[in-house]
């Protein structure tokens, strides 16, 4: 038998022996999640909501020349990075009488 042909064999074998424990694995993704909790108002203050703007964000850079030990008066270059979440939070509060 070739070196070649033993080692394809062993690797069959490996890959053999794994086939039970991914089985296990997959029954535990399975298990049932908990019942989540009903949506109730937190009282007078209301409840505490959030929402996400998405724009983008402004960078700065001061280039390739900026030398920072001496003075120089260059400008720094302002750009746009990529877009970006940035949440707002807010209360739908009930006025208190």
């Amino acid at each position: 038998m070739s070196k070649r042909i033993a080692a394809l064999l062993v690797a069959g074998m490996v890959s053999a022996a794994g086939v039970p424990v991914a089985t296990l694995t997959a029954y535990a993704a399975e298990l049932p999640s908990p019942p989540s909790a009903a949506h109730t108002r937190c009282g007078p203050c209301g409840s505490l909501h959030v929402g996400y703007v998405y724009h983008r964000e402004l960078r700065s850079t001061n280039g390739l020349g900026f030398d920072p030990r001496n003075f120089d008066q260059t400008q720094p270059h302002y750009y746009f990075g990529p877009v970006r979440a940035y949440p707002q939070y807010w209360v739908d509060a009930a006025p208190v009488q």
